[in-house]
């Protein structure tokens, strides 16, 4: 594991419809993360694969492909080349099902999926199957959760996902004007409410209609954001200590003041929590 990490977020215009298109943005900037920053990572927005505002499940079964498809099989050649993580979105297909997902690919080869599990009705979340868990990986640095877009909104998703050792978060997403509250509010509250790293990456342009805003951002485990981008293309990275995201106590004077933010919650209060309201 390496405590001293650095990553970054790439947000581009992706182009429906046109894998070939996006495959090649997403090598070109992830050639230009590792030459300009030495990232160890890099991830691309929600559906960045083939676009999100589809107009039918059956429109977007067409763009999607198998977990092990031709697209994540040349992400993952380029991963291990670069010797970096890479995090992407895409419309998957398994089966009869189809689902909005994160992929990771690592440089030794291995490839995990988090399928998104908390579906607005919007874009090819219209037609998509939830996911059924969320994900942490063993990543070469460190220990690396993974979210989609409205995930970020419940507090429960990044909580488990930090309770099972994420020290870094990564959350791809389509962020229209009405989801300035993400960048604004609640990555910022995530990310200190679970003392971990979140990389949010975001993706700009207009598609069919729905415009989409940027912001991608890089925060520490205070909420301070420690890079963020406007509504154009690029790519930002930040040095991060892995170590930060271990460190759940705040003690300003032993024994007088202190705060122990894992250790002082009180889940058997909680039980509303997990219970389903129809």
């Amino acid at each position: 594991m390496l405590n001293s990490v650095k990553v970054a977020a790439a947000q581009f215009d992706v182009h429906i419809l046109d894998k070939a298109y996006n495959l090649d943005k997403m090598e070109e900037m992830s050639r230009r993360a590792k030459m300009l920053y030495g990232a160890d990572l890099v991830a691309f927005p929600e559906a960045s694969l083939a676009g999100y505002c589809f107009e039918s499940r059956e429109e977007a079964l067409s763009a999607a492909e198998a977990f092990d498809g031709p697209s994540v099989r040349r992400m993952s050649r380029l991963s291990g080349a670069l010797g970096m993580t890479i995090v992407f979105g895409t419309a998957e297909t398994a089966g009869d099902r189809l689902y909005n997902s994160a992929v990771c690919c690592l440089p030794d080869g291995q490839v995990r999926c988090y399928r998104k599990t908390h579906l607005p009705l919007l874009g090819l979340d219209r037609f998509a199957d939830p996911g059924d868990a969320l994900c942490v990986v063993n990543a070469p640095f460190g220990k690396l959760g993974l979210l989609v877009c409205y995930d970020l909104r419940f507090p429960e998703p990044m909580r488990e996902e930090a309770l099972r050792g994420a020290e870094l978060v990564v959350h791809i997403t389509n962020l229209p004007p009405a989801g300035n509250a993400y960048p604004d509010f609640f990555s910022r509250a995530r990310a200190c409410e679970n003392r971990v790293f979140l990389l949010s990456s975001n993706r700009i342009g207009t598609e069919r209609g729905f415009q989409f805003i940027g912001r991608s951002q890089i925060l520490d485990p205070t909420g301070a954001v420690l890079a963020e981008l406007t509504d154009c293309e690029g790519i930002i990275a930040a040095d991060i200590n892995l170590r930060q995201a271990g460190e759940k106590d705040i003690i300003v004077r032993p024994g007088v003041h202190e705060m122990h933010l894992f250790r002082d919650r009180r889940p058997e209060l909680y039980g509303n929590i997990g219970a389903a309201i129809l």
